[in-house]
């Protein structure tokens, strides 16, 4: 539902305006809703681990109070001290005249009615699921268990008990004869259903007869014990006379956990006294986890709202559980918006506003493509440095603009300085043009690096005194180191790209020799790894896939014919799979090819 708010009337050019502020809005939901779908298979965490979630639930449990009221239990005599505990059944199977075995974890003694004595000795506290858990099938099985020994059984020492708490180990003194009663809390949460204000963090006030059936006390352990700390017992009929029940009136409070907190919201104060009870539920209901989203734009001067039910993510549809929940989500998930948040006894709503320092526009020259925009990146992993403009770099460096960028042409024009200045020639220093330094994004090259665009020195251009120092020189190949010919120094031609195979080949040998942890089948699966992906210039981690691929079409037949090899070949896709280059589709499809070959297929597919 959404609802539009102007301040007054505008012009078509004013809400055509407005209309691009809006859209504004369009590009950070995109953004969101593509993250939205990528998280859907290949989520970050999971939702309901996240700390809000499990306080929002923990909230929602009910805090049950139990007493006794001497007004309405006259009939009731020796019927303390009275023990309430909170146990599951470990089965439903049962033995003729037995109970089921029930397993609980604390029990609590009540040793006088409400109207004598502190709460200490006449209120037995219990925390139970909430109502939406109460009615799975698990939790049905909880019962509220009330045992009465009066003067019939032994009353268990105060040195066992701490405050209305009785310790687990000294319940072996209850065993012997006894008047026992239960509570279903599926017979209590459907009595709690009818309690709409239960929610709103009103207490509800609930009286149940509980019938008291003389029985004999059991206790018992069960192997193995999941929790060192419960206890289990049971009840047998067949040791004691069966006459003699009697009934007790319990006495109730029930309120949830979080209700001190909702008495803080001014949302939570809202009085629904003037509400007809007919339609009060339903109005509960729509105000519990409403949320009203006011989207601002156009200069803050319009707004459209938005409301959601279960205090619910309006970009991405994720319940929070509670207000302050919702706020940890939005300001987490969402950083691309500026929220305020405010809470009223009609409302609780978040302002949501652009912030336009994090989402700006690229600004492009127009007819330039973005993708092939040079663009900085930095990894988290390597350590700041810090970066120096052309300027700073060739602040004190004194050298000739020439245009040729060879490194031989680089000696030539050294010892030709040195000449000149034996010949007291004055060398003038290069100054940088403050118009090619670099200027943020605008990396126009400076005037010192125009030698690395030319290769034009030729001997027509050189003088006969250079040309006759680079004959006494020899120079070598940059890769290769071999002797280079007089007419390749004065060549066009550029040796410092090229590569020699064999050498280089050589030089990869020799270094993987000298690996001694090594077998000889992994330093040869290696070598020709590194041969082959210099040859093919593999040269990004996208390329790592067809590589693969390509080198198991190109080598299969060699690998399948030596198993140490085909091994080593498999473990390092492996590898590169843990380093998440290489997926695993690609794997397969290269297993397979592998396959086809030891099957004798000559092109398997």
């Amino acid at each position: 539902m959404c609802l539009q708010h102007s301040r007054a009337r505008l012009s078509p050019d004013e809400q055509l305006a407005a209309e691009k502020s809006f859209a504004l809005y369009c590009k950070p939901v995109e953004l969101y809703n593509i993250i939205q779908r990528r998280a859907v298979k290949n989520p970050l965490f999971i939702q309901r681990s996240l700390l809000y979630k499990i306080q929002a639930r923990r909230k929602k449990r009910i805090q049950l109070t139990i007493s006794l009221s001497g007004c309405t239990n006259t009939q009731a005599q020796n019927i303390f001290p009275l023990y309430v505990l909170l146990a599951r059944p470990t089965s439903n199977i049962t033995l003729e005249g037995h109970s089921p075995i029930y397993r609980f974890s604390r029990i609590c003694s009540l040793t006088s009615f409400s109207e004598f004595g502190n709460k200490d000795k006449t209120e037995a506290t219990f925390i139970i699921p909430d109502l939406k858990t109460l009615s799975t099938s698990r939790a049905c099985n909880l019962n509220i268990i009330f045992i009465s020994c009066g003067q019939v059984g032994q009353i268990i020492g105060e040195d066992n008990c701490s405050g209305n708490k009785v310790e687990g180990s000294s319940l072996q003194k209850l065993e012997g004869k006894c008047a026992w009663g239960k509570i279903a809390t599926k017979i209590l949460a459907s009595s709690l259903e009818k309690c709409v204000t239960l929610s709103t963090g009103v207490t509800a006030e609930l009286v149940s007869t509980v019938t008291m059936s003389p029985s004999f006390l059991e206790v018992c352990q069960i192997q193995p014990k999941f929790l060192e700390q419960d206890n289990c017992l049971t009840f047998c009929s067949h040791k004691v006379d069966a006459t003699g029940s009697y009934q007790i009136k319990v006495r109730m409070s029930a309120e949830e956990t979080g209700a001190r907190d909702l008495s803080l919201s001014p949302y939570s104060n809202y009085s629904y006294n003037d509400v007809p009870p007919s339609i009060l539920p339903e109005i509960i209901r729509l105000r519990a986890g409403n949320v009203l989203f006011n989207y601002k734009y156009y200069n803050n001067t319009m707004q459209k709202t938005e409301v959601t039910e279960d205090f619910s993510c309006p970009f991405c549809l994720v319940p929070c559980g509670s207000f302050k929940g919702l706020g940890c989500h939005l300001n987490s998930s969402h950083d691309l918006f500026h929220f305020e948040f405010w809470v009223s006894e009609e409302c609780q709503a978040v302002n949501v506003s652009l912030k336009t320092d994090a989402w700006k526009t690229e600004l492009l020259a127009e007819g330039v493509d973005p993708r092939h925009q040079t663009f900085s990146y930095r990894s988290r992993f390597k350590k700041r440095r810090r970066l120096e403009t052309t300027a700073e770099k060739f602040r004190h460096v004194h050298s000739h603009i020439m245009e040729s960028g060879s490194h031989e042409d680089a000696q030539v024009m050294s010892e030709d300085d040195y000449v000149q200045r034996e010949n007291g020639l004055s060398v003038a220093d290069a100054s940088v043009d403050p118009n090619h330094t670099v200027h943020g994004n605008n990396l126009s090259p400076p005037t010192v690096l125009q030698f690395g665009k030319s290769r034009k020195l030729s001997a027509e251009r050189s003088d006969p005194r250079n040309r006759q120092l680079l004959q006494k020189r020899q120079f070598f190949h940059s890769h290769r180191a071999q002797p280079m010919a007089l007419e390749q120094v004065f060549s066009d031609h550029d040796s410092e790209d090229e590569v020699d195979d064999d050498i280089a080949d050589f030089e990869d040998r020799r270094m993987l020799d000298d690996f001694v942890d090594v077998t000889k089948d992994e330093k040869l699966i290696m070598h020709m790894w590194n041969s082959f992906v210099r040859k093919q210039r593999v040269l990004a981690d996208g390329h790592i896939p067809w590589a693969c691929e390509a080198f198991t079409r190109s080598h299969g037949q060699e690998l399948v014919q030596n198993p140490a090899m085909l091994w080593g070949w498999r473990f390092f896709m492996i590898k590169l799979w843990n380093h998440s280059l290489l997926d695993a589709r690609t794997m397969n499809t290269c297993n397979i090819f592998l396959q086809g070959y030891q099957d004798g297929t000559s092109d398997p597919k």
